[in-house]
């Protein structure tokens, strides 16, 4: 079994929902995956395993999705929290040169 979820990811989830002025609730099970409560919705997010290529993984129950940042967690636990929220996409590409 993996190690549990830093105390200080449980922290910023705590901030997180505060500023994004959701009521919610995060606690550490003893097992050390946090449950995320907010509305209706129930989120696990726990270690993943030593072989995934992913950091965490956060479950909704039905259904369990990896990811492998920081802000890959906070993006999709707002999605999944925050219904009036939506995602910015960053498109980065070269610009054209300027004529001198």
């Amino acid at each position: 079994m993996s190690a549990g979820v830093p105390d200080h990811v449980r922290a910023l989830l705590v901030q997180s929902l505060a500023a994004w002025h959701v009521t919610g609730e995060v606690r550490t099970e003893a097992d050390g995956t946090l449950l995320l409560m907010a509305g209706d919705k129930q989120l696990r997010v726990s270690r993943a395993a030593g072989d995934l290529p992913f950091r965490w993984m956060v479950s909704d129950g039905e259904r369990s999705h990896g990811v492998t940042s920081i802000a890959g967690l906070l993006r999709t636990v707002r999605a999944a929290v925050d219904p009036g929220y939506r995602p910015i996409r960053l498109h980065i590409a070269p610009l054209p040169l300027l004529p001198p």
